[in-house]
C-alpha cells in the first residue's frame, strides 16, 4: 500500500514539472505579442453643418365654422375628413325663427313706405296753397319734415330687411375656403349661436402647410443679412432649401421653403419666430404634427473630424489616443467643436495624418506598444461647394438640405451632445462599452430646437 502512494506522488510531480515550462512559454508569447487597435486617420475635409429646429405644422389657412344665427341644428352635409370646396353647403340650422324676422322687417319697410307717400301727398298739396297764402308756410314745413322723416324710416327698415336676410341665409353654413374639413363639434338637434357663435368644425387649407419654429437671436444674428434677402424678395426667396423630419425619423420628400421672420424678438425666450411652408398635395402632413426643419447654416472648410467614440471626457477636458512613431501610443489633448453626426469637430490638437484610436482605448496606456488596423467611418458630410458660404462670409446662408450621409447639428450650436445616437455594434477587440467603427455613418438627428 505504501508503495503504490509513493507511485502516485511520483508521477503526480513528475506531469507538474512537465507542464510548467509550456505554461511559461505561452504566458511570455501572449504578453509579447502587441494588443491589435483600430485607429481612423486625420484628413482634413469640408463640412457642412446642419441644424435642426423643432416646430409645428399647421394649415396655410384655418377657417372656424361657427354658427351666426340662434336655432337648431338640422342637418349635416358633409362627411368628417373629406376635402370641400368653396361654398359647399356643410349644415342646416332650422330658419323659422329667421324666416319670421324677415317677415316683420318686410312689414315694417312697407309701413314706412306707406308713410312716405302720404308725406309726399301732403307736401305737393301744401305747396301750391302756399304760393297764394292759403295755408301758413308752417304748415308745409311740418309736412316737409315728415315727409323727409319717413324716408329715413325706410332706408332704417330696409337696413333691418338685408339684415334678416342675412341671418336666413346664414341658416346655411358654407365652406369659407377650399380645403379638409375636420370632425364636427356638434350633434344635430343641438341648439347653437344661442348667446355666442358655436363653433361647429374647422376647414383648414393644406395644400400647403407652414412650419413656424423658433430660432435662439444669437444664430438669428448670424444670419440676419441672409435671411433678410429671402424675405424682402431681393434673393432667391421661394428657393426650396429646406427639409422636414418627420417623427417616425423619415425625411418629408418636398422640400420647403423660408417664408417670414416675426417682427420682434422674444423678451420671455429669447428667440424669434420663423415659418418655412412645405407642399403637401398628397395631404401627408397634419395640423398639430411635430416636426423638425432641417437647415444647412454653415460650411466649415478643412475640418478635422474624429468619431465621438475616440474622445474620452476627464473632468473639464477632452483627450484622444494617438499612434506614433514605433506604434507606440500617445495621449494628447483636444478641443472638441461641433457635432456632426457620430463625429467631432476639432478645433485644437491634431494635426492631418495623426492616427487617432477608436477602440482598444480602455486597453492601452501612453508609451505602449499596439498593432493598430485603419478603420473606415466615411466622410464627415458630402461637402456642397457652392450652396453654403464659408464660416468666415459675412452672411452664411441655408441654402442646402442635407445629402444622406450627411447629420445636422443641434439647434443651439454651443451644445456639444444631442441624444439619439445610435451606437454601432462592437469591433474585435473593442471594450463591450464603446461602439465599433461602422463603413457609413448613420445621421444622428439632433433633439434640441435651436431655440436655447
Amino acid at each position: 500500500m505504501t508503495s503504490t502512494l509513493h507511485r502516485i506522488l511520483g508521477l503526480t510531480c513528475a506531469l507538474t514539472f512537465s507542464v510548467l515550462p509550456g505554461c511559461q512559454k505561452a504566458e511570455t508569447a501572449a504578453q509579447a505579442k502587441p494588443l491589435e487597435v483600430h485607429y481612423v486617420e486625420v484628413q482634413p475635409e469640408d463640412v457642412v453643418i446642419y441644424t435642426d429646429f423643432v416646430g409645428t405644422v399647421d394649415g396655410v389657412e384655418n377657417a372656424d365654422i361657427r354658427a351666426r344665427v340662434a336655432g337648431y341644428l338640422e342637418e349635416v352635409h358633409f362627411q368628417e375628413g373629406q376635402r370641400v370646396k368653396k361654398g359647399d353647403l356643410l349644415f342646416t340650422i332650422d330658419p323659422v325663427l329667421s324666416q319670421a324676422e324677415l317677415r316683420r322687417a318686410e312689414g315694417d319697410l312697407a309701413m314706412a313706405r306707406a308713410a312716405e307717400g302720404k308725406a309726399k301727398i301732403d307736401v305737393d298739396r301744401l305747396t301750391p296753397l302756399v304760393a297764394t297764402n292759403a295755408v301758413s308756410k308752417q304748415e308745409l314745413d311740418h309736412a316737409v319734415s315728415a315727409q323727409q322723416s319717413a324716408q329715413a324710416q325706410i332706408v332704417a327698415a330696409q337696413g333691418v330687411v338685408a339684415t334678416a336676410r342675412a341671418s336666413l341665409d346664414f341658416t346655411k353654413v358654407r365652406s369659407p375656403i377650399d380645403g379638409v374639413i375636420g370632425v364636427r363639434q356638434v350633434s344635430i338637434g343641438t341648439l347653437v349661436g344661442q348667446g355666442e357663435p358655436t363653433l361647429l368644425t374647422t376647414v383648414s387649407r393644406l395644400d400647403v402647410v407652414r412650419v413656424r419654429f423658433p430660432i435662439s437671436e444669437r444664430l438669428y444674428l448670424k444670419h440676419a443679412t441672409r435671411l433678410s434677402r429671402l424675405i424682402d424678395g431681393s434673393g432667391t426667396r421661394g428657393g426650396k432649401n429646406l427639409d422636414l423630419i418627420l417623427a417616425d425619423g423619415s425625411t418629408y420628400p418636398d422640400r420647403g421653403w423660408l417664408e417670414l421672420i416675426d417682427r420682434a424678438v422674444s423678451t420671455s425666450t429669447g428667440s424669434i419666430l420663423l415659418e418655412a411652408r412645405f407642399p403637401n398635395e398628397k395631404g401627408i402632413l397634419r395640423p398639430g404634427q411635430f416636426a423638425r426643419v432641417r437647415a444647412a447654416t454653415e460650411r466649415v472648410k478643412g475640418a478635422q473630424g474624429v468619431p465621438q467614440r475616440a474622445v474620452l471626457e476627464r473632468q473639464s477636458m477632452s483627450e484622444v489616443f494617438v499612434v506614433g512613431e514605433g506604434n507606440k501610443v500617445d495621449r494628447r489633448a483636444v478641443v472638441p467643436g461641433e457635432r456632426v453626426g457620430q463625429f467631432w469637430l476639432i478645433e485644437k490638437g491634431l494635426a492631418p495624418g495623426d492616427k487617432v484610436l477608436v477602440d482598444g482605448i480602455q486597453k492601452v496606456q501612453p508609451g505602449m506598444v499596439v498593432s493598430p488596423v485603419a478603420a473606415s467611418f466615411g466622410p464627415i458630410s458630402p461637402a456642397l461647394p457652392g450652396t453654403v458660404p464659408d464660416v468666415a462670409a459675412d452672411a452664411p446662408a441655408p441654402d442646402a438640405g442635407a445629402p444622406s450621409g450627411s447629420a445636422p447639428s443641434s439647434g443651439a450650436a454651443s451644445d456639444k451632445a444631442a441624444p439619439g445616437t445610435a451606437p454601432a455594434k462592437a469591433a474585435p477587440g473593442a471594450p463591450k462599452t464603446a461602439p465599433a467603427p461602422t463603413k457609413s455613418p448613420t445621421p444622428a438627428p439632433a433633439s434640441s430646437s435651436g431655440a436655447h
